[in-house]
């Protein structure tokens, strides 16, 4: 009975046109489960060689967390949320575990998965060594409108986690972190609502890593009143959006 099943798969299978049995290029998005991480760089700060260690970690933190079929989009942030890039934007390569049966069917090939996987690997460093080989200067960082801007470009996406590396300190139109004052954050907070730069980030997980140190250019850490203050604002801010958790630290915790 074993072998009339297994003919009759082996036929229908055969039956298949063959632009089905073989795709030039496998959609590893179906594979996942419609899950997007996205993953925002500070380019306002000059990075020295423990930002580097720091952020290196967090990427292979980052890779090694990504399931096969789910999105990784990357931006840059800077002084005007308008001038953010999407440095790289792809589905993880692999194949979801099927039976035998569904398996036959799959168009998705484990042995190309991995040779795609690499490639992934490859472009996606390749994507974000420059953001701290090279540094850039900006006057500004536009931290609070550039969120803002991605939560609403990427609406449609409904982005699980939000990654930033970054030291987190605004200084924009909007407000000055080195000048923040814990009294002034409800008021703060109430103006960024009324303006809808607080968008629903309901059910995102947020992750910081590269926090702690100032802006300077020999990036000391920062005072204990100002952190603490920049610490109350972004938890203020993103209890007000919804967001599910908020972790705020030097390395990324995943």
């Amino acid at each position: 009975m074993r072998f009339y099943t297994y003919r009759l798969l082996l036929l229908l299978l055969l039956m298949m046109p063959a632009k089905e049995v073989l795709a030039d290029k496998q959609d590893y998005c179906s594979q996942g489960n419609g899950r997007t991480v996205l993953f925002l760089i500070d380019r306002t700060s000059a990075f020295d060689e423990q930002d580097k260690i720091s952020f290196a970690n967090g990427i292979d933190v980052l890779f090694n967390q990504l399931q096969a079929g789910e999105r990784l989009i990357i931006h840059t942030l800077t002084e005007d949320f308008a001038a953010s890039k999407k440095i790289f934007d792809a589905c993880r390569p692999g194949c979801v575990e099927q039976g035998v049966v569904s398996g036959l069917f799959s168009q998705c090939r484990a042995s190309r998965a991995k040779l795609d996987e690499r490639k992934y690997m490859h472009d996606m460093l390749t994507s974000v060594k420059p953001m701290i080989a090279t540094s850039e200067k900006y006057d500004n960082s536009e931290i609070i409108e550039t969120i803002a801007f991605m939560m609403q470009e990427y609406e449609d996406h409904k982005p699980a986690q939000l990654i930033i590396f970054s030291d987190m300190i605004e200084h924009s139109r909007l407000a000055k972190f080195g000048h923040l004052r814990e009294k002034n954050i409800a008021a703060l907070v109430e103006k960024l609502n009324r303006l809808g730069l607080i968008k629903s980030m309901r059910g995102v997980e947020v992750e910081v890593f590269g926090y702690g140190r100032d802006h300077s250019a020999q990036r000391e850490g920062l005072r204990p009143e100002q952190k603490r203050n920049i610490e109350l604002f972004w938890q203020d801010y993103f209890n007000r959006a919804g967001a599910a958790d908020l972790h705020l630290g030097r390395d990324l915790n995943l």
